[in-house]
C-alpha cells in the first residue's frame, strides 16, 4: 500500500507550488497515448525485462485519499488507484507505476519519479481536491459523544475550560469503532475516542492526528 503521507514533498520544494515535466528522460519515456495498463506493462518490462508479463488490471477506486496499492497473485497484477488520479497526465501515471512496481519487486525507485509524483500531489488544486474528498468520503462516526461510562462532550468542555479558557470550538465528537486508538480528522473536524476507553473507570484518551 502506498500511503499519501509517504509522498508528501520534503525539503525546499515542500512549500512551493511547482510541477515541472521537462528533461530528456521524460521526452524519451512518457508516451501520452498509452492507457494506464500499457504504461504499467512498459514500466514492468523496464524493471523486469526477462520476466513474462502477467495479466495487468488497473482499477480506479473511490478512496478518501490518494492512496494506491499493487498486488501480484495467481499470475495477475492488480493495481488499485484512487479515482482522483484517474485523469492524471501520463507522466504522473508513469511515475506512480515506477513507485508501485518498485515497491512490489523491492527495487529502488528512481528519484525523478518519486519527486515528480510528490510535486503533482502538492499542487494547490490537488490539495484542495484531496481536502474536499476527505470531507465527503472520510470516516463517519457511528456513535454520538456519550459512551457507556463517559461523555466526550463533558470531557471536552472540562479540558477546554481548564487549559484554553473555553476558547476552543467544539469539533464533532464520537467513539471510534477501532478500540486501539482515538482519531482526529482535520478535514471533517471530527474527534473520535477509542471505544476501549468508553467504559473505563478512568479513561486514558489518546489522539492521533489524521491530517
Amino acid at each position: 500500500m502506498l500511503n499519501l503521507e509517504e509522498m508528501q514533498p520534503r525539503g525546499p520544494a515542500a512549500d512551493r507550488d511547482v510541477y515541472h515535466l521537462t528533461g530528456p528522460a521524460l521526452q524519451q519515456s512518457a508516451l501520452f497515448f498509452e492507457t494506464p495498463t500499457e504504461i504499467y506493462a512498459r514500466v514492468l518490462r523496464d524493471l523486469k525485462p526477462r520476466t513474462a508479463l502477467p495479466e495487468i488490471q488497473v482499477e480506479f477506486r473511490r478512496y478518501a485519499n490518494a492512496n494506491s496499492s499493487i498486488r501480484l497473485e495467481d499470475g495477475r497484477l492488480t493495481v488499485k488507484v484512487a479515482d482522483i488520479l484517474e485523469g492524471a497526465p501520463a507522466p504522473i501515471v508513469e511515475a506512480l507505476a515506477y513507485i508501485l512496481l518498485g515497491k512490489l519487486y523491492r527495487r529502488p525507485v528512481p528519484r525523478m519519479y518519486a519527486h515528480r509524483y510528490r510535486l503533482y500531489l502538492n499542487r494547490r488544486e490537488m490539495r484542495q481536491k484531496l481536502q474536499l474528498m476527505r470531507q465527503i468520503r472520510g470516516r463517519k462516526f457511528v456513535s454520538g459523544p456519550k459512551g457507556s461510562s463517559h461523555n466526550l462532550e463533558e470531557i471536552f468542555e472540562r479540558l477546554n475550560r481548564e487549559y484554553f479558557d473555553g476558547l476552543l470550538g467544539r469539533p464533532r465528537l464520537g467513539w471510534s469503532r477501532r478500540p486501539a486508538r482515538g482519531i482526529y480528522s482535520s478535514a471533517s473536524r471530527g474527534l473520535a475516542g477509542s471505544s476501549a476507553a468508553s467504559s473505563m473507570t478512568r479513561p486514558v484518551l489518546c489522539w492521533r492526528s489524521n491530517m
